[in-house]
């Protein structure tokens, strides 16, 4: 667990309403599509895809906004696919979960619980910063979770 500061970052994002109970309905899907549209228009990924969380609870079935987003050189023509905007810069508390998503939820607890010890107040979004995404052995991701505190 560490403090940091994420400076601001261009992305190519698809904003989504979804629950924790259907979200894997967007894991591969949305990403490929942001993908698919950003070559189309001969724009670079920068850096790994970041999904920004604003307002999940952590409840399997309550609707949060969810913005799954690639960090991109330059913006392009905006369509009902993608848009661009800059994320803003984001004080968190991050660390690292090396596994399955399944476990996410656990890593989640793990840290929010540091965060209370310590007295940080997080501001109700979070990010994953997917390092390392391998759909055939999760055990090998690598995904850096992000939580704004204030």
């Amino acid at each position: 667990m560490e403090t940091k500061k994420v400076a601001p970052t261009t992305v190519a994002i698809h904003s989504i309403k979804i629950s924790l109970s259907t979200i894997s309905n967007a894991v591969g899907v949305i990403p490929n599509m942001i993908m698919e549209e950003i070559q189309k228009q001969n724009i670079k990924p920068t850096a790994p895809q970041i999904w920004h969380y604003i307002d999940c609870d952590g409840q399997m079935d309550t609707e949060f906004n969810l913005d799954i987003c690639v960090p991109v050189a330059e913006t392009g023509k905006e369509n009902n696919l993608i848009s661009f905007k800059e994320l803003n810069a984001f004080k968190c508390i991050t660390d690292m979960h090396h596994g399955p998503w399944s476990e996410l939820g656990a890593a989640y607890e793990k840290l929010f619980g540091k965060l209370a010890q310590q007295g940080f107040k997080p501001t109700g979004q979070c990010r994953e910063v997917y390092h390392h995404c391998d759909f055939e052995d999760q055990n090998k991701c690598i995904t850096e979770i992000q939580v704004e505190v204030l």
